[in-house]
């Protein structure tokens, strides 16, 4: 008996059950109605994951076509267009395509007798091409009417009504939809207007909160994506205030207290799928710069150039105070997973705790004594950083096999190899000559990957081994 089946079998067994609980009593008829619509949603969001992909995926295409094909139109009638022809077109276009998304997603009766919307994969494909039209208006419209102001505006509206879409119709093609106009919009006022732009971060929240009520798995990972690459988009506004060290700094701890607060997060079972997304993400943003701080060239040093003596201390205090409350932050979480933990505490937690003192010392000593000590010997902080990727690597390893985790394993092996092949070609370039130096890299790189490769491929056997089919320690199917 297939799965889809059996679902069909156990809906109306629990149909059944419940009609004879709600007779005895011991359910009322709201509940008898909350179960068997969760129960629903499981199926159909099986269901959506396989029979559904395909038509889905057709009828995205076939949205994006029609999209091409109405701005290609209009590029080619406009002028020859009236006002009230043109106005009508575009809000009949855009009303036809909601009027088809309400149809096709409208309770109908499946077949296996599961209720359910008639064509969800459509349904979901029109309100796309709804929401790209409505876009599409606010373009026309403000050029009809010559509509001359902040023209990031525009997309904002976009945005904002993509939103409340999804929140009214639970889509996640369109709330995939709006993070990447919320990036373009975000985009546009950093670039073209030079700021840091905030007012972003009001649309993450609420796009948040909206992945976490719905459930939807990949909208998570694209607007975890969005806030790393919004950190990245205002990189430049935030040089403004202190070195490029500086800043890289801030973005490792960030990392640091997502991935702290992510993991806690997801220890206490709320939404499990979205905040062990944040927390790889925020563990790979934060390895990023954590490695970028291990080359020797970097200015590290907090003080801003061109600035009078008032501002640039004034500055420093600030970022002091940046780099103090974020460390603070990811220590009390720190302690505070270790406070949830099962006694005794195993001895590579214990370590991290030692590595997260040493990075904190590390990054602070560049700010305390970047007029002094450090200036002259600017390479002990950088050899300190090198030291601490690669006991990172053992701990990451320590930590995969303890939890049979391939995320941290593989992760482990990704550092170690980036790192030696960076500290191979930064350092021994100028210390043997041309042609030894690749002969021997290419044969460290050849026998390295292969042994690097032959250990990952072993601990993920063992993993595999040891654990429930499909499950990979993590949660993820």
């Amino acid at each position: 008996m297939n799965k889809k089946s059996s679902h069909k079998i156990f809906y109306k067994q629990l149909q059944e059950k419940l009609s004879h609980w709600q007779a005895q009593g011991w359910v009322n008829e709201t509940s008898v109605k909350n179960i068997l619509n969760d129960a629903l949603i499981d199926f159909q969001g099986e269901d959506k994951s396989n029979s559904h992909k395909l038509s889905l995926i057709l009828a995205i295409m076939g949205v994006m076509l029609l999209s091409a094909g109405a701005i290609s139109f209009f590029a080619a009638n406009w002028q020859g267009m009236s006002k009230l022809f043109k106005l009508s077109l575009l809000f009949s276009s855009m009303t036809g395509a909601y009027w088809a998304a309400g149809w096709a997603l409208s309770t109908g009766q499946e077949s296996h007798h599961l209720p359910g919307p008639k064509y969800p994969a459509l349904g979901q494909a029109f309100l796309l091409l709804g929401v790209l039209l409505f876009g599409n208006n606010i373009m026309l419209i403000a050029q009809i009417y010559h509509i001359d102001s902040h023209y990031p505006n525009g997309i904002f509206l976009w945005v904002t009504g993509a939103l409340i879409t999804t929140i009214i119709m639970r889509s996640e093609a369109v709330l995939i939809a709006a993070s990447l106009l919320a990036l373009l919009w975000t985009g546009m006022e950093t670039f073209d207007f030079r700021q840091i732009h905030w007012p972003w971060l009001i649309f993450l929240c609420v796009s948040t909160f909206i992945a976490i009520r719905q459930r939807a798995h990949l909208a998570s990972h694209i607007i975890i994506i969005t806030l790393f690459i919004w950190l990245l988009f205002n990189y430049e506004e935030f040089t403004r205030y202190a070195t490029d060290g500086c800043i890289i700094q801030v973005y490792l701890l960030i990392g640091l207290a997502l991935f702290m607060s992510a993991r806690m997060i997801s220890i206490k079972q709320i939404d499990h799928y979205f905040f062990e997304c944040l927390s790889r993400y925020a563990f790979i943003f934060a390895l990023i710069f954590l490695y970028i701080l291990s080359f020797p060239s970097l200015d590290l040093y907090p003080q801003l150039s061109h600035s009078s003596n008032t501002e640039s201390t004034s500055a420093q205090l600030s970022w002091l105070f940046i780099h103090l409350s974020l460390m603070l932050v990811i220590t009390g979480l720190f302690f505070y997973h270790f406070k949830q933990m099962i006694k005794p505490i195993p001895i590579y937690k214990r370590l991290g705790l030692l590595w997260l003192s040493i990075l904190f010392i590390s990054l602070l000593s560049n700010i305390y004594f970047y007029q002094s000590f450090l200036v002259q010997y600017d390479n002990v902080t950088v050899i300190i950083v090198n030291l601490l990727l690669f006991s990172l690597v053992i701990g990451l390893i320590c930590s995969g096999l303890a939890e049979q985790n391939h995320f941290y394993v593989n992760t482990a092996f990704v550092i170690f190899t980036i790192t030696l092949m960076s500290r191979y070609f930064d350092t021994f370039w100028n210390l043997m000559d041309r042609s030894l130096f690749f002969i021997v890299g290419g044969l460290v790189l050849i026998f390295g990957g292969y042994w690097l490769e032959k250990k990952r491929r072993q601990l993920n056997l063992s993993f595999s081994k040891n654990q429930p089919k499909g499950n990979d320690g993590m949660g993820y199917e």
